[in-house]
This record gives C-alpha cells, structure tokens and sequence, in this order.
C-alpha cells in the first residue's frame, strides 16, 4: 500500500534555504522548516478502496484539469497521504500512464531516489505548523521546477497549521503560479479555515469495507480466525489503524487498562474520579485509541445485556457493528471478559447508549481544540451519573 518513507525535517523554521539541491536532500539540515522530500511510488495500482477519489483524480489529469489547490479529508490511517503521493508522481511525469508515472524518465527517476525537489512535504510529527514554515514553502514555489513541468508541495497533517499559518497560506492559494499544485491532508476538516477550503477542491475519502480491511490485513500480518476479527472490527474501516493495532505490542495491555477503567466508573467516587483524570492525562496520546476501546467495551457490555433478544435494536446512528450477537473479547483476560459480561446487569440499555454518545461527543470537543482536561473530566462525570 505505501509509497516509500517520508523523511521529515523537524528543524527550526525561519530559515529559507530552497535555491540548491542539496538543501533537500539532507536529513539533518536544521534550515529545512519542516520541508522534506518523499521516496519512490508505486502508483495507484496498489491502493485498495478510494475507487471514486482515484478516478476522479486520474480523470483530472487525463483532461488536462489538475486544479492548483485539493483537500484530502478523512480519517487518520485512510491512505490520504498515500493517494496524494501516487498522484503527485503521475504530475511529476515527463509520460505518466494509467495508474502512475513511468518510472524512467528523469523526474521519476529521482522522485524514486528521493532527490527529486520538485515534490516537497510540509510536516511536523508533534509541533504546529508554523507560520514560517508555510513561508519557507512559499519563497521555494516561487522559483520555477527544476526537472519536472510541476512542482507538487503536500501539507500532511494540515488542520496542524496555526491560524497565522493557514492565512499567510491564503495568499498563495489567491495567486498560485501555473506549476504549482498545493495537497492538505486533513483528519479534521473543520479545524481549516474557510477561507482556506473556499479555495481547494476537496475530496472526501470514505471508510473501507471490512472485507477490504480483513484482505490487507491478513496479507500482510497473517493474522488469522478472531484475533483478525476482532482487529477489523475495531479498525472501522481504516486499514491504516489496523495495521497500526496488529504491529502494536501495546494495544491490549492498554486495552485492559481501558475496560478496568470502565468497570470502575459507575458510583464511583471523588478519588476515583481523579484517579480516572490522571489515567486519561498520562495517556494523552492515545486518547483515539482509549476512546475507540471505551465504544467497543460498551458495546459488548450492550451486547451482553440483549444477546437474548431475537432481534438488536436500531442504533446505526453510533457506528458500532450492532447487527451481530457476537463479542469481541479476543485477548482479554478470562477475567475481564466475566467481568464485562457480568456488567450488564448494572446498565440500562438507554444508559448504555447515552454513554456512547458521550464519548463520541467528546471525540468531536477534542478535535476541534476544546480544553483536553475539561472534556475529559466531562466525560467522566457523565460516565459516572447513574
């Protein structure tokens, strides 16, 4: 599915340092702000899904239309990234073909080695992106390609550009030169500026099917019967976060922590409350994961308490797999999985959804930068009402 690695630069911004080759090509150079150049592609033949998005895509290309500016929005691990790669090598191409470039002349050739600086990657694995570094974009943009009749910049991670750094954007996207075409990658659209959307062409990408999901997964893990059911199941269609799961050593130690958490929260008390808050704090970082795991806890919980019932009640509105009887305990402990299904009898069925609701309501805050602590401890206090 990939494309190559991206070599980021995670130096200091400021510095503008794009007139010679070299200044791409040095890993360690500190005056790159952020810029980086990709390795090698293998087109779109490899990509599973986004059917539309890549016809769309090639259908642009092939009538001469490639606008200056595009979107890709969806969620993290969707293949974004992935798609924008490929069609940047077919825009690169002296005699691009179907599904990607040749792979023979010059500008592929040296977008495979990494040294084509015609393709650039905007990218901060942790930090904002600042408005120097869209600066620094902006002074090499100005200068005409090298190699290729293009230049191709993608902002990975874009909703990560400070408000300063999507307005000093705008100026580029008002007055683009002819060769320049601009990506944004996004997992929260609406943390863009309007201004900044108004001016893109964007394209939505949509989940995988399970089938897709499971195809990729076990081709490239060999996972097997429930293990590899229970990872398509909390991967929700992106194939991304279930290759994440499956090369994770962590994933279910975390996912333990996670339901003792939830076994804990009703009635609980204030010292559990803080108790509770420092867990979430401390695991900052993997608060989708912790989230998703919560949806799913509550989920089997849900199923546990209905698993009787000829027929499930309608709660599509949730995105959670309610059409199967089936619980999802694979590589729990026996005694979580008793303690889980021995939960059910503590819950109401409209409980149950309410507190599913809460997390995805939280889910939302968070993206959309609401204080992290505040919505949080939200959470919890609802989690807790009984």
């Amino acid at each position: 599915m990939g494309l190559g690695n991206v070599v980021n630069m995670s130096g200091s911004p400021g510095v503008n340092s794009f007139n010679s080759l070299n200044s791409f090509n040095s890993v360690n150079n500190p005056n790159n702000a952020g810029i980086s150049v990709v390795t090698g592609f293998n087109g779109f033949n490899n990509i599973v899904g986004q059917k539309e998005v890549i016809g769309r895509l090639k259908n642009s290309l092939k009538r001469d239309m490639v606008r200056h500016a595009y979107i890709f929005s969806g969620p993290r691990g969707i293949g974004k990234k992935t798609v924008a790669k490929a069609f940047a090598g077919m825009l690169l191409c002296s005699n691009p073909g179907e599904n990607g470039g040749c792979g023979k002349c010059l500008p592929c050739r040296l977008f495979l080695e990494n040294t084509n600086p015609d393709f650039c990657v905007i990218e901060r694995n942790e930090a904002s992106i600042a408005v120097d570094d869209i600066r620094n974009m902006q002074n090499d943009i100005a200068i005409r390609p090298l190699y290729s009749n293009r230049k191709v910049y993608l902002v990975a991670d874009g909703e990560k550009m400070t408000v300063q750094a999507q307005n000093c954007l705008l100026k580029t996207l008002e007055e683009p030169p002819g060769y320049g075409v601009i990506i944004i990658t996004t997992s929260n659209y609406d943390a863009l500026l309007h201004t900044v959307c108004s001016r893109c062409v964007k394209y939505a990408f949509v989940r995988n099917t399970d089938e897709e999901v499971r195809l990729v997964l076990g081709s490239r893990t060999g996972l097997r019967g429930e293990e590899l059911d229970f990872i398509v199941q909390y991967a929700d269609g992106v194939i991304g976060k279930a290759l994440d799961v499956a090369a994770s050593g962590e994933f279910m130690s975390l996912r333990e922590k996670v339901v003792d958490v939830i076994l804990q929260l009703p009635g609980e008390g204030l010292k559990k409350f803080f108790e509770i808050c420092t867990f979430f704090m401390e695991n900052k970082d993997n608060i989708d994961k912790i989230l998703d795991i919560m949806l799913l806890t509550y989920r089997d919980i849900f199923i546990s308490l209905f698993r009787r019932k000829e027929k499930m009640p309608d709660f599509a509105d949730l995105k959670l797999d309610f059409t199967s009887s089936k619980l999802h305990f694979t590589g729990l402990k026996d005694k979580t999985k008793n303690k889980i299904s021995d939960a059910a009898v503590s819950f109401s069925p409209g409980k149950l959804v309410a507190n599913m609701e809460t997390i995805e309501y939280t889910r939302r805050c968070i993206k959309r930068n609401a204080n992290f602590q505040l919505a949080i401890e939200t959470m919890i206090i609802k989690l807790q009402e009984g």
